[in-house]
């Protein structure tokens, strides 16, 4: 039955003229167009109509409210009011002053909102669906693209269409207090027959209630969170328990029995702590036995699904009228920004994949540690190193120009190429050898670990020290590198041409690669910069394959496996151990190695000019190159410029990949963006003050900075 049903039948005629209307609430411009229109849509309204034309007459009263025009001011505005406040003080004047109105809009309103649904608004809006990730993601694309079709039993979709723009929510929260409990107040009951306007509200918040704490509570208890979180039987877990507690709260609401509504909120309030307490443990074992992007969309959806019960639990209850208005308001506020970012597809990836980006950086920055030196001991060994990973490099360059000789179909190129690369750089973890392309993007990881545990401290000198670890290291590594691959090229030609009696390159090709490496007339700097960012995705492959095995819990099955009965519990546990310290560098090798490879067949398939450019294997290249064309090819220009094309080679595959990692890194840590600036700078003023420590270690490891500290900002999970 409609509200309208049990009071007295408006006449038309009680309403005010416009004249009367126009004098009484702005008597200096009676006439303005803004009263008139507001008196029109009065005179238009009509509580008993279809829901279609109730739900029209209400948006065309939100879109007189959300006019820019200038409209009269009524006798109690304030000099900074926007236009659109100005228009709400109007309306609320209006109703204040004419009973009529008041009637007409509180029955139209009420008869809407008694055949409207708000529970999508309040228990689904903004919020993840118990669908799964994937799911979700394909949903929210095919919302932001795909017209939605009208539906008046919708409240969601009103509310939506009354506040359609962000300015909106603007000048929505910018409503005073005051203002917004006079407009509140004067539609809840005009008539005093106790049928307030807003209980189909309240009827869809407990509702809401009850489907929020269905939705965590199922999710709590899915086999993934129940398996990572504290050992309790299904009964006693605070999940199974909230459903229940909210059972009872709703009874006691829909009884008005104040005492037992305190009582079962509490009770409500205790469970919600204990189940955030339950998702934070879930959240600590993840660290330590990898993530899942489903376990991580189970915990926001748990987190924002707790959020919403909140705020709607503190409004129900709430005994203050001025506090429950404003909650309220508030509430609509985040719900229609919720419903903005509903449509955002890349909202979903923001949300849910955070955990997951950090997990991987953490497992990169726990790599990247290895490739950090701090003493002139370890400095050393890091030369060493680089050097034998210069030598295998200067085979891989010479088998690289075999494989092309091969004449192989594209594919088949591409994936001999890719045994030849993955191969190598899988060597080189073997045996101990360090590529320093490889570096930037995992000791940037660790910089912003450090960057995180030192947060909060009023000296910068772990952080600088850190960066000039880093920079000496990845220097010493580069040096290595270029060092032994001229050297060893060398001693390749000479071997090859002992054998042979002939260059390994011919004139032809010899001069193609010199030209390639042109940082003007050919694709070189493109080439090095893209090659910078597969150097970073290999490390996001190398911490993304690590955390899989963690996740799926590969060194426990292989320590426990039932083979151990045969070859002994030593060799298992062995393998365990070498998978986890191996799996994160193989993982890393082999991407890297396919992407190498597979880039320029891609370029190729699809008709682009898509290359790559490593600096070893490129200085590799050139080396072979110059043995080819003779020792007076040094005095060219063509050698000149391909010398400053590895220079610009090499800084743009460390710069690229040091820069995208360290960026992921710092958001993935929370790292404040002021404070980062502050980092540099720094930086960069002790580098001009010591800059021996950023190239070779001190004596002293010291680096004492010039600006003040930096700080993390902690992100929730």
């Amino acid at each position: 039955m409609l509200a309208s049903d049990l009071r007295p039948k408006l006449s038309r005629d009680s309403l005010p003229t416009p004249e009367v209307f126009g004098q009484s609430l702005a008597p200096a411009a009676a006439k303005h167009r803004a009263l008139r229109q507001l008196h029109e849509l009065f005179t238009a309204f009509n509580p008993e109509a279809a829901l279609a034309e109730r739900v029209d007459g209400i948006e065309r009263l939100g879109k007189w409210l959300r006019q820019t025009g200038k409209p009269p001011a009524p006798a109690d505005a304030e000099p900074g009011d926007r236009p659109q406040v100005t228009r709400v003080r109007l309306l609320v004047q209006a109703l204040e002053q004419f009973p009529a109105c008041r009637r007409l809009l509180s029955d139209l309103v009420r008869n809407t909102l008694q055949q409207t649904s708000g529970v999508y608004l309040l228990a689904r809006l903004g919020l993840p669906s118990d669908r799964g990730f994937v799911a979700e993601t394909v949903d929210r694309l095919s919302r932001g693209f795909l017209p939605e079709p009208e539906d008046e039993h919708d409240l969601a979709q009103l509310i939506a269409r009354l506040f359609p723009k962000q300015r909106d929510l603007e000048w929505l929260a910018a409503v005073p207090e005051a203002l917004l409990v006079r407009a509140v107040e004067s539609l809840r009951d005009p008539q005093g027959l106790g049928l307030s306007t807003w209980s189909p509200v309240r009827e869809a918040a407990c509702d809401a209630l009850g489907l929020l704490a269905t939705r965590v509570s199922a999710s709590g208890l899915s086999e993934a969170l129940r398996t990572r979180s504290p050992a309790c039987s299904v009964r006693r877990s605070p999940f199974y328990e909230f459903a229940r507690a909210t059972d009872a709260l709703i009874e006691a609401i829909s009884r008005h029995d104040p005492e037992q509504i305190g009582d079962a909120a509490e009770t409500c309030r205790s469970l919600m702590r204990r189940c955030q307490a339950t998702c934070a443990n879930v959240v600590e074992n993840l660290e330590q036995r990898g993530v899942s992007v489903d376990v991580v969309y189970r915990l926001e959806l748990i987190g924002g699904s707790l959020e919403r019960y909140s705020s709607i639990l503190d409004e129900l209850v709430c005994a203050d009228a001025r506090l429950q208005y404003v909650g309220a308001r508030r509430q609509l506020v985040k719900l229609l920004d919720a419903r903005r970012r509903d449509r955002n597809p890349l909202d979903i990836a923001r949300t849910n994949l955070h955990l997951l980006a950090r997990k991987i950086i953490e497992r990169a920055g726990h790599t990247g540690e290895h490739y950090i030196t701090e003493t002139r001991t370890e400095y050393l060994k890091m030369l060493l190193s680089a050097g034998g990973g210069g030598f295998l490099t200067a085979g891989t360059a010479a088998l690289k120009f075999m494989i092309g000789w091969g004449h192989f179909a594209p594919f088949v190129e591409g994936t001999l190429s890719a045994f030849n690369y993955a191969g190598s750089f899988i060597l080189m973890q073997l045996l101990g050898f360090t590529l320093a392309t490889k570096q930037p993007s995992m000791t940037a990881a660790a910089l912003a670990g450090t960057l995180r545990d030192t947060s909060g401290q009023q000296e910068l000198a772990p952080l600088i020290k850190i960066i000039a670890r880093i920079t000496r290291s990845q220097l010493a590594a580069a040096v290595g590198n270029v060092g032994v691959v001229i050297p060893a090229a060398l001693a390749f030609e000479l071997g090859y041409r002992h054998f042979t009696g002939h260059g390994f390159l011919d004139e032809e090709t010899a001069a193609y690669v010199m030209a390639s490496l042109n940082p003007l007339y050919s694709g070189t700097v493109f080439y090095a910069a893209l090659t910078g960012v597969l150097l970073w995705v290999s490390s996001v492959g190398a911490g993304w394959i690590e955390n899989w095995a963690v996740y799926r819990r590969l060194p426990e099955a292989i320590a426990e496996h039932r083979i151990g009965r045969i070859v002994g519990r030593r060799v298992t546990n062995w393998a365990s151990q070498a998978l986890l310290r191996n799996i994160s560098g193989f993982g890393g090798n082999t991407t890297l190695g396919v992407l190498l490879a597979m880039t320029p067949v891609m370029g190729k398939f699809f008709g682009l000019p898509l290359d790559v450019r490593h600096v070893t294997l490129s200085t590799g290249a050139l080396t072979l190159a110059v043995c080819s064309l003779g020792p007076e090819v040094l005095r060219s220009s063509a050698f000149v410029e391909a010398a400053v094309g590895i220079l610009v080679i090499g800084v743009l595959n460390f710069g690229v990949s040091f820069v995208l990692a360290l960026a992921v890194a710092l958001r993935a840590r929370g790292a404040d963006r002021s404070d980062r600036r502050r980092l540099w700078l720094s930086v960069f003023a002790t580098f001009i003050r010591s800059p021996l420590q950023f190239i070779f270690p001190p004596k002293v490891d010291s680096a004492a900075p010039v600006h003040g500290p930096v700080s993390v900002r902690p992100k929730p999970h």
